[in-house]
């Protein structure tokens, strides 16, 4: 089943897909099953929305396998691209009674949902709590809880910076990120094989560079609103709920006694005595539940301050910079700027740039410091090597 899969990799061919999907419903080994719908992934990958309307109704299979299969393709074919119908197919399998089909439906949903915000995709917070909670679920099965681990690190891998990719892009056939997909669907076999999406992996940055190739200060303007593409808000850990304190149980014995003395004390002190000690503390004690309310008035304040700042339509950012493959739409170099691109700015990455104005001096990007490297001054100068010596077994 594979076989077939690589060979019309990203062919959309008919012929493929109609095999493919005549050995998912009609032999009798379920790896084999599984393996057939989910290479429907691979031939589809170039068009992503036709995978969705392909195995809409193998999801819906009574056999689990095949439903696992089904989620695979989705995940494949529609890598990085928050389709919203491969979503609302795998958005019900989330509670789906197979643990090894809901491992599946975690990690697909994670390769579509790779550098989605909320803005774009509304079902990415859904899926991210259910990655959460099955996580922290101790009673959740193994094979899911393992396949929300890995969900949680694809859909933030390489500090989301990174998408899944299956072709260049020029267009053609990535065999190495092919390869390496079909190597990570085999973790189903042994877990190991999961590193191997890695290969995968995309960079999402467009980087100018100049003749020299060295990273001219240049900035590109996004015609579009900042949070629209901005990275998605950092995981929060849990707030801790302040614990009520409970009112001590008081024996009879001890509240005689502690009535015993109070007596006693009132007898000895003034009244005039306690009334004036009173006074302050009351009065400390309301000004600060006064400053604990303005604070808050003042936080409040602050807040509405900044939801009513009216958010700007275009952003600029600087070289180099990360754009993902959708902002790469609305990407543009404004026209009074001294560099031109040799090629459309639209296919992102690396982009070689022309100097217009080559007699006036260049602004370039200052390398940042290697954190790894430390200073070996201080330790004085390094010590000689040994003597040549003989060495002599007993």
């Amino acid at each position: 089943m594979y076989t077939i899969g690589m060979a019309y990799c990203g062919s959309g061919n008919n012929g493929a897909l109609k095999r493919l999907l005549h050995i998912a419903v009609s032999d009798v080994d379920n790896d084999v099953r599984r393996a057939a719908v989910a290479s429907v992934g691979f031939i589809l990958f170039r068009t992503p929305e036709q995978c969705p309307g392909v195995v809409s109704l193998l999801a819906e299979s009574y056999n689990p396998h095949v439903r696992c299969g089904a989620a695979v393709a989705l995940g494949i074919a529609c890598a990085g691209t928050g389709l919203r119908d491969a979503v609302a197919i795998l958005e019900p399998m989330i509670n789906d009674p197979e643990n090894f089909v809901r491992q599946a439906v975690f990690v697909a949903s994670a390769m579509i949902l790779m550098q989605q915000t909320e803005a774009m995709t509304s079902k990415v917070k859904v899926f991210r709590e259910a990655y959460s909670k099955a996580i922290s679920d101790k009673r959740e099965y193994i094979m899911a809880r393992f396949g929300a681990i890995l969900a949680q690190g694809i859909i933030d891998a390489g500090g989301r910076n990174v998408t899944i990719s299956l072709q260049s892009r020029t267009g053609h056939t990535h065999m190495t990120s092919v390869v390496g997909t079909l190597v990570f669907t085999q973790f189903w076999y042994w877990f190991p094989m999961a590193h191997f999406l890695s290969l995968a992996f995309t960079p999402t940055a467009v980087i100018g560079l100049n003749s020299e190739l060295k990273m001219p200060k240049i900035q590109f303007c996004s015609n579009a609103r900042p949070s629209l593409y901005a990275y998605p808000e950092p995981l929060q850990a849990p707030k801790e709920k302040e614990r009520e304190k409970v009112a001590t149980a008081v024996l009879s014995i001890t509240a005689k006694a502690r009535a015993k003395a109070k007596k006693t004390d009132e007898a000895k002190t003034n009244e005039a005595m306690e009334t004036d000690q009173e006074a302050p503390k009351s009065t400390a004690v309301e000004e600060e539940a006064t400053d604990k309310a303005e604070g808050k008035d003042k936080e409040k304040e602050n807040e509405e301050e900044k939801e009513k700042e009216p958010e700007p339509l275009f952003e600029m950012l600087s070289n180099p910079t990360r754009v993902i493959p959708a902002q790469l739409k609305v990407l543009s170099i404004p026209s009074d700027s001294r560099y031109e691109p040799l090629k459309p700015i639209g296919v992102g990455g690396v982009i070689m740039l022309s100097d217009k104005d080559e007699e006036q001096p260049e602004e370039f990007v200052e390398a940042l410091p290697d954190p790894t490297y430390t200073a070996v001054d201080d330790e004085g100068p390094e010590p000689e090597p040994p003597e040549p010596f003989q060495y002599i077994e007993d």
